[in-house]
């Protein structure tokens, strides 16, 4: 890491502040928004970015902006995949300083309704193994004058931290992970094995007392709360089905998707009917495949627990580098999507995690749509 050839104390003081602000313990999506904030303020740039590579290291899978308001980047529309400058920042693999943007051979010019930039640092955030997580990207600083050496010293030094940082908290998340999947496993097994046993116990021994002697208003009481056992037993199982284990990551993601359409109809009582692109499985990343089962796990799960679907369609595909996923259901459909609880924030946060994004369809009584799309390559 850089810091012997940081020699002005106030910005190796400077350095060691924005250090000590990024929140560590935050989620990843949080940790690199602070990391951008931090670096931009850092060396006073009017903008800042943090590009995300793919895996395979030549595109940006993700890319987290400071400066531009809501607005503008809504007007810009696709955020960079990593092309022109940004993509030489990628190939060199190394720190890249730009006086003049306009004049640089690797520039490729911005999209309407880009703000101008012109003075631009580039520099690589490292992780602990040594390869190259993303790019910090820093254009325009607010004195007007270009980047300096130790401008780019000072970012360096800074990338090398939060390379670190970001190092750390994905193995908090992965640590976190897998003590979460040992108490969904159990928890999932307690349910099934003691409670539904348990419900089922009591439902035969109300049948039982089901005789031709009793009062009619006994009998109505009987078979209603009959009827509520039955619907527990529903529920419970639906909630065994959200937090089951997946099957073994070895199988193929056609296998897995296979499997968890077919578990619906087995377990849950809906129908799926399923179509998958031939040869998927050679065509998308292992880290995107795992997070499409889980994608269509709870898409499932929602449509079991509130549409009243008889039959779901789900459809599996490639658009470019996009993977498509597409399902469908017949059930009673609701008025707006945008009134949608945590599991349809869930899943855009996920798709967008992933490079893509997530949009629902609905409409009362007839049914919903949900398409949702990540990179493949990611």
């Amino acid at each position: 890491m850089p810091f012997h050839q940081i020699k002005d104390p106030e910005r190796l003081h400077a350095l060691i502040d924005a250090i000590l602000l990024i929140e560590a313990d935050a989620n990843l999506t949080t940790l690199l928004e602070n990391i951008v904030e931090s670096a931009t303020t850092l060396v006073g740039a009017r903008y800042g970015a943090l590009g995300v590579l793919a895996s395979d290291g030549a595109t940006l899978s993700s890319f987290i902006t400071h400066g531009l308001d809501d607005r503008r980047r809504a007007l810009i529309g696709e955020l960079p995949r990593g092309h022109g400058v940004l993509g030489e920042t990628i190939r060199l693999a190394r720190t890249l300083r730009v006086d003049d943007l306009s004049s640089h051979d690797g520039s490729s010019g911005f999209p309407p309704h880009h703000p101008p930039m012109t003075q631009f640092l580039g520099v690589p955030v490292i992780v602990e193994d040594g390869t190259v997580f993303g790019n910090l990207y820093l254009t325009d600083p607010l004195s007007g004058k270009p980047f300096s050496p130790e401008d780019e010293d000072l970012v360096a030094g800074f990338g090398r931290a939060a390379g670190l940082v970001i190092d750390q908290a994905k193995l908090r998340s992965h640590v976190r992970d897998l003590t979460i999947a040992e108490e969904r496993e159990r928890l999932a097994r307690d349910l099934h094995d003691t409670v539904i046993q348990r419900l089922f116990g009591v439902g035969l021994s109300l049948q039982l007392t089901l005789s031709g002697s009793l009062e009619d208003r006994v009998r109505e009481r009987i078979n209603t709360s009959l009827d509520e056992l039955n619907e527990t037993i529903h529920d419970i199982r639906t909630t065994i089905f959200e937090i089951d284990q997946e099957s073994s990551e070895v199988d193929s993601l056609e296998q897995r998707i296979e499997t968890l359409t077919v578990e619906v109809a087995s377990r849950l009582g809906v129908q799926v009917h399923l179509k998958t692109l031939a040869g998927i499985d050679d065509l998308v990343a292992p880290h995107c495949a795992q997070h499409v089962v889980q994608a269509l796990r709870e898409i499932l799960s929602n449509i079991v627990r509130h549409s009243q679907a008889q039959r779901v369609d789900v459809d599996l595909s490639i658009d470019e580098n996009m993977l498509v996923l597409l399902v469908n259901d017949d059930g009673v459909g609701f008025a707006s999507a945008a009134s949608g609880g945590r599991g349809l924030r869930n899943l855009a946060s996920r798709a967008r995690d992933l490079g893509g994004d997530c949009y629902v369809d609905s409409e009362i009584g007839h049914g919903t749509q949900v398409r949702w799309t990540a990179n493949r390559l990611d």
